[in-house]
């Protein structure tokens, strides 16, 4: 008797057999899969890594995948990354033998070839899985956040290595040793300290020592800040104090399942439109602090990233674009994002010239200006709302999607009288979730004009007078140096605005 339940089970088991290919190519690819029953059950091969964070239930495979089933209905979807097609199957399981499945994957667009390469700037994911994970996601780089600290205490540890970066094959790469300083409610923040080649040690608590120390020790050895929100109580500091290389603007509060829309609790900037408090509003949040940061002249990158291993995203699906002038290496992609050659995005494929320069590039023009040619196109897999071009953080041009439109094009003659800058973003229609894109800006130089706008300056003045108030009544400081020190960091910055402010009255 007692071994009649395993002989019924063996009965009852089937199997599937799952073969995934590139259409183009003919060759096996690695992909995620999404393996789900009836009822919502999530089913994995053995040995496969699995992914399981709320609603996000995936397995990934190198492309070839046998898994035991009970006889039933099923559905298997799998994607490779933002430039495949997803496909969607429904698998029978009976008593007829083993179920097999070839999995034909498309591209829809194929950056690499026109000289853009992909990563996720904001990756938990654990060091092992990612040989397999960045092709199973097409993704070409990933730091990876190995050295947390989380509410001023350390929560996971950076592995002993001098191969800091490291290299899958020649299109995939990633490092070991990044860092993550995550602060929140009333702690400063959080920012990512990336491509670091030795590991930064953290001394200090929940409120001390603000983070331009560590962002500081990041650039001595060749690293990079990543603003991993525009949003935090410190991004305008850091900004100010010309500490920040690149924003996140497609960040961890999107994901394939909805948009995370709690914000104060965590001590983020108030939102100060009530459409920011939407689904389609959220990006518009960070998109507008971005603009003001761009009006004070501070030429920063927009950068993309999903907390995966922490959050309900797979790794890349929040991912930054770089145009690369020269062969695909870890510190290529870097340079060429901190030069602000990039565009992030969940979704869209943005393409964006200004008299023929990309992102990241700068047009003179003669004092009093002139006018500039502007070309920009979206193309996405979803039903797109619209493509914007925004000029100093006004919406100059918009192209409405219908009848689920999934390319938008615009080309344009643009008058431009000041310096300043220009840029674009396209919004597919939102759902529970939304995917959209943002590019880095083409600078336009008119003269000796800086393009200076006072009133966003005033905007980071009263940002930055609210966070010196709310420090120097918070007593969560060990003894009065330390609470110095934070207002100190926030009056330099002060002091930056406070300049701008009154520049071109």
């Amino acid at each position: 008797m007692s071994g009649a339940p395993v002989l019924l089970a063996l009965w009852l088991a089937g199997s599937l057999s799952v073969e995934v290919r590139d259409r183009k190519t003919g060759e096996v690819v690695p992909a995620r899969a999404y393996l789900t029953d009836s009822s919502g059950g999530f089913h994995a091969p053995p040995g496969a890594i699995r992914y399981e964070k709320n609603k996000e239930r995936h397995f990934i495979t190198d492309g070839r995948f046998e898994v035991a089933l009970p006889a039933g209905e099923y559905s298997l979807t799998v994607e490779r990354g933002l430039e495949y097609r997803p496909q969607t199957h429904p698998v029978r399981i009976g008593d007829d033998g083993p179920a097999k499945l070839e999995v034909r994957l498309e591209r829809w667009v194929a950056m690499n070839e026109q000289g853009w390469y992909s990563a996720d700037l904001h990756n938990h994911r654990k060091v092992e899985e990612m040989p397999q994970l960045l092709p199973a996601e097409d993704l070409n780089l990933a730091p990876t956040l190995t050295d947390w600290i989380w509410e001023g205490k350390p929560i996971s540890t950076p592995p002993a290595t001098d191969e800091t970066i490291r290299r899958v094959d020649a299109m995939h790469v990633f490092s070991v040793l990044d860092k993550e300083i995550e602060r929140l409610k009333q702690g400063p923040g959080a920012v990512d300290l990336l491509g670091l080649r030795k590991v930064i040690p953290f001394e200090g608590n929940w409120l001390y020592p603000p983070n331009d120390r560590f962002a500081d020790l990041a650039r001595r050895q060749g690293g990079y800040v990543d603003a991993e929100k525009i949003l935090w109580r410190d991004a305008p500091a850091l900004a100010a104090l010309g500490l920040v290389d690149f924003a996140g603007i497609v960040h961890n509060h999107f994901n394939r399942h909805g948009v995370e829309l709690e914000t104060d609790p965590w001590g983020m900037s108030p939102k100060y439109r009530p459409e920011f408090n939407t689904v389609a509003g959220m990006p518009l949040w960070a998109m507008d602090v971005y603009y003001k940061f761009l009006n004070c002249g501070f030429r920063i990158a927009v950068s993309g990233g999903s907390a995966s291993g922490v959050k309900a995203a797979p790794l890349g699906y929040n991912r930054v674009y770089v145009k690369l002038d020269e062969p695909f290496s870890y510190d290529a992609f870097f340079r060429a994002l901190k030069r602000g050659r990039s565009f992030a995005t969940n979704g869209p494929i943005v393409s964006f010239t200004v008299d023929g320069k990309i992102p990241g590039d700068e047009i003179d023009l003669p004092a009093g200006g002139g006018t500039v040619k502007v070309s920009a196109d979206a193309r996405s897999l979803g039903a797109l709302d619209r493509l914007d071009v925004v000029y100093k953080g006004r919406v100059v041009r918009t192209l409405r999607g219908d009848r689920g439109a999934r390319q938008l094009n615009a080309v344009f003659e643009l008058p431009v009288k000041e310096s300043g800058w220009i840029a674009a973003r396209a919004m597919e229609k939102p759902g529970a979730t939304i995917r959209f894109a943002q590019t880095s800006p083409v600078w336009v130089k008119a003269g000796g004009d800086r393009g200076i706008v006072p009133e966003d300056a005033r905007f980071f003045l009263d940002w930055i007078d609210r966070e010196l108030r709310f420090y120097q009544q918070e007593p969560g400081f060990e003894n009065a140096a330390q609470k110095k020190a934070m207002l100190d960091f926030f009056g330099k910055a002060r002091g930056v605005y406070a300049s701008l402010a009154v520049e071109g009255k």
